[in-house]
Parts: C-alpha cells; structure tokens; sequence
C-alpha cells in the first residue's frame, strides 16, 4: 500500500459503481466502475496524490473498495448514506452500449469534501447522471482550483435520459466553470447533435461558452483538442488487440489530467492519455490495479504518438502547396 499522509494533488467528485457489465458472450459481475471509480484508480496507478468524492449505500461490496487502498486513493470523501448507485452495462455484438440505472445514491454537495481534500490543486467534476447539480459547480469553483468535468454525466452517454435542449442549456451554464471539457463523441451526439466529423464545430461552442480547453475523444479516430488560439488531432495507438472499452475514455481523462498538472500543456496532456487509454483497453475486469497502466510504460508510448505525429507533419510539410 502507498504512502497517503498527505493532501491529495486532484480530487474526483462522482458516485462510484457497483455495476454489473453484460457483453454478448460473457457477464462480468460484481465490477467497480464508474468515471471516478476509472480516473482516480487510474491517477494513482500513474502516480498521481488523488482523492474520491462520492457516496455509497451499506449494501456496496466492500471487495470492490479494495483497489483504492491498493492504489493509494484517498477514500476519506467515500460517504455511507442509504443507497448504493448499482447498474447494468449491457453491450451489444456492435460494440453499443446501453446503461441501466438500478438504484442511486445521493446527490454531492460541497459538504462532502473533507478539509484534508481543499488543498488539491485540481478539482475533477465527473458525475454519472447529475449528482454534482449546477449549485455543487458554483460552489467548487469558488475555492480557486483548476477544474476539469466530463460531459457524460451532464447529458451525455453515462446519463440515462438524454434531452438534448434542456441540457445543450445546462451545459453552457457549466463551461465557465471550468478550464477543460471532456465529452466523448458519443456524448457530444446526445448533447448537441452531433455527427461524427462535427468535433470542430462543436468544440467551437464550447470553448464560446467560457471553457478554457476542450477535449474530445473519438474513438478509433483518436481525439481533437482546441483551446481559443489552437487545436489537434492526436491518433490512437495502434494496439494489438481490442479487449474491453469500458472505463477507456476515464483512464484518458486520468492520462490527461496526470499530464496536465505537471506541465499545463494541452495538447501534450492528449498523446499522454493516448498512451494511458492503450493500456487499458487491451485488458478487462473494472477498475482494479492490474488493469491499469504505470507513468513508464505511458511515456513509452507516449513517446512512439509523438515520433508518428512528427514524422507526419514533416510529410504534409513536404507536400507541394
């Protein structure tokens, strides 16, 4: 177990799973998951001080905890109130996910941040299905943190209603909040309408709604990051084999913030979290220790992304105008 005296570096503000994840040919249960649960096991496997900020029931399997400790994650925001938050995460043969709500735990306020947790230097808002509400953001942004959120459970693909005016409105109050929005392309079609190939556009909206930074992740088509003067396309890494896509975009919003806090580049923080979602998705079971990818073999990688994009941009430099 790590050494967890100290203050956590980023705190992950979100309700925690206890999910049980059906593919075509398999079930897998009970499994810790969830956007906090993935980024803060995925943090501290990267070396990152990280603290949780969520609520569970008495009825959540005290097994699922365990990586925490392994990992180092501070649980002091870890609240015991009168429901778990259990769910199902069924995939078709198409890869499509569908998620269903089973019982959630309470919403999060900004009661429920220990005081050992207002020293970090960032704040990562990433809720399920709204449990972090408007006045919880206010109020977060208030202590002078960097802060960072994930679309998904504002609308977007972890919620389980998606209307697309109501929270087009609830998004654009947000952005001001935050230096960096992370939406999935998934997320950005049930928020926004958007198509594949929309990426620009929509960032556009976004950063002209008062983000400083924002990322979009695409797939197997990588992942689009603009801020109000530049923006990139970062590629995936070509794995070997694809094995379990659940969790990938929360183990990238960890590579990225890991990356972010220690340089404040943000084009830099995408081929880092590049790196760290390859890891991941070649290996399966939740949010456990053994899934997640250490900062050298990241840097490896991290290290082959840029070589490409270099060796690239070299080639489109040559071409005649």
């Amino acid at each position: 177990m790590r050494e967890t005296s100290r203050g956590p570096e980023i705190i992950v503000v979100g309700h925690i799973l206890n999910e049980k994840i059906v593919f075509p040919d398999r079930v897998i249960a009970p499994v810790l998951g969830s956007p906090a649960a993935y980024s803060s096991v995925c943090l501290a496997s990267l070396g990152v001080k990280v603290g949780v900020v969520s609520k569970i029931g008495s009825d959540f399997p005290q097994s699922l905890l365990k990586v925490f400790d392994e990992c180092g994650v501070l649980r002091d925001g870890l609240h015991v109130g009168r429901n778990s938050t259990n769910n199902e995460l069924i995939y078709d043969e198409r890869g499509y996910k569908t998620l269903r709500f089973l019982t959630r735990a309470e919403d999060l306020r900004m009661r429920d941040i220990p005081e050992a947790f207002l020293g970090a230097r960032l704040i990562y808002v990433c809720p399920m299905d709204h449990e972090v509400d408007q006045r919880a953001v206010r109020e977060l942004s208030t202590l002078g943190k960097v802060m960072a959120v994930d679309l998904g459970g504002y609308g977007g693909g972890t919620t389980a209603i998606h209307p697309t005016e109501k929270t087009g409105d609830e998004v654009k109050a947000l952005c001001p909040s935050f230096t960096i929005v992370k939406a999935s392309i998934e997320d950005c079609a049930h928020i926004f309408g958007a198509r594949p190939g929309d990426e620009r556009q929509t960032a556009r909206t976004i950063i002209n709604w008062g983000a400083g930074i924002c990322v979009i992740t695409l797939g197997e088509r990588g992942s689009y990051v603009m801020t109000r003067d530049h923006q990139q396309y970062v590629p995936p890494f070509p794995i070997a084999s694809l094995v379990d896509q659940t969790g990938a975009g929360d183990c990238y919003s960890a590579g990225y913030l890991a990356h972010f806090l220690r340089t404040k580049d943000p084009f830099a923080s995408a081929v880092y979290a590049t790196a760290a979602t390859s890891y991941v998705i070649e290996r399966t079971g939740g949010a456990i220790a053994e899934r997640m990818p250490r900062a050298h073999e990241v840097e490896r990688r991290a290290t082959i992304i840029r070589s490409r994009m270099e060796a690239l941009n070299r080639c489109q430099c040559a071409k005649p105008s």
